[in-house]
């Protein structure tokens, strides 16, 4: 990114300050619950789509999916594992939420 550009780390779904992607609160487990609890999923599959925009929508493509074709769960885990400070790569890292200094 551009030195003047601002940006978030994509993935907080359950708002907790936090992106993390597995550990003691991982944001995924949100999206998994969604998926789940839609009055859609018959079959209650992980793989079911749920359409419109939402907290767990993290590709704000207007779909929420906990695995499949198009799941939003790999995004949160490509933030934790790519943030700088996640040297070791560990996938429980927690990316924390903080604000843009001027």
């Amino acid at each position: 990114m551009p030195s003047d550009t601002l940006a978030m780390w994509a993935g907080n779904v359950n708002s907790d300050t936090v992106v993390q992607y597995s550990g003691v609160t991982p944001d995924i487990i949100s999206i998994l619950s969604e998926v789940l609890s839609d009055l859609g999923n018959l079959l209650n599959l992980p793989t079911y789509v749920v359409n419109g925009y939402s907290s767990n929508d993290i590709n704000m493509d207007g779909k929420t999916q906990y695995t499949g074709t198009e799941p939003d769960t790999p995004f949160v885990l490509q933030n934790v594992l790519v943030h700088p400070s996640n040297f070791l790569n560990f996938s429980t890292y927690q990316i924390q939420e903080q604000l843009p200094e001027d």
